[in-house]
């Protein structure tokens, strides 16, 4: 045999190897790799708890996740990102003659995702709602409206072109200076975000509605509040 003939021998059994299918447990693999069996596994050691640090071990699984290389790891655990009380001291907002919405921000919060994940983000926030001046209680029979509301935000700078998790109380009280005590506001709703840094601006609004000098009114925001952040890794 000629040295051409042998140089194509092993040019077409090295071709052959590099396309060929590996059966495990099966004579008639379907994929590069096909492992076939009932209750078949596959072991990776890089990926167990003396290797990796976010296998913690014990009788728990943990997802396994696939980047934009194709390299396998493990993803982070899911769990809560954010539990607290945001309100150092009360947000006033006041309503103004003949406007509509009158919006403060109340606060703003970051938070990290290492991977992509679907967000719970539930707040609650107190209102109190008073006269204008904030000097009385609100007894003129009109429905006093106070909305809440959040911005999501790149860390900094928050998307106003859309707003989230909007909720609202209505206040009316007549005849009587003794009524006292906070109105709530709560949401909770789950969002898609991709890893990376956001931010959660949340806003607290009054709606004037062009009303008369006499019916203003203010609410003020806080003096009890939270907001808790919880992310599912996908």
């Amino acid at each position: 045999m000629n040295k051409l003939n042998i140089f194509l021998i092993l040019v077409l059994s090295f071709t052959t190897i590099a396309v060929a299918q590996v059966g495990i447990g099966t004579t008639n693999p379907q994929e590069t790799l096909h492992v076939s069996g009932v209750n078949s596994t596959v072991r990776v050691d890089g990926l167990n708890s003396s290797s990796h640090s976010r296998n913690l071990g014990g009788s728990s699984n943990y997802n396994v996740m696939v980047n934009s290389e194709g390299t396998l790891t493990l993803g982070k655990q899911s769990g809560e990102l954010l539990s607290v009380s945001n309100l150092s001291s009360p947000v006033v907002v006041q309503t103004q003659p003949d406007s509509d919405l009158n919006a403060e921000e109340l606060y703003t919060r970051n938070f990290v995702l290492e991977e992509r994940a679907l967000v719970i983000i539930t707040y609650y926030v107190a209102i109190d709602f008073k006269t204008y001046d904030g000097t009385n209680m609100i007894d003129d029979g009109r429905a006093k409206v106070a909305h809440n509301y959040f911005f999501l935000g790149d860390g900094t700078n928050a998307d106003t072109t859309k707003s989230y998790g909007m909720t609202s109380v209505v206040y009316s009280n007549v005849n009587c200076d003794t009524a006292t005590g906070y109105i709530y506001n709560s949401r909770s709703m789950t969002i898609a975000l991709e890893a990376g840094t956001h931010s959660i601006h949340l806003q607290g609004a009054v709606f004037g509605g062009g009303l008369n000098t006499d019916a203003a009114f203010s609410a003020s925001f806080g003096n009890g509040d939270r907001l808790d952040i919880q992310a599912i890794y996908l």
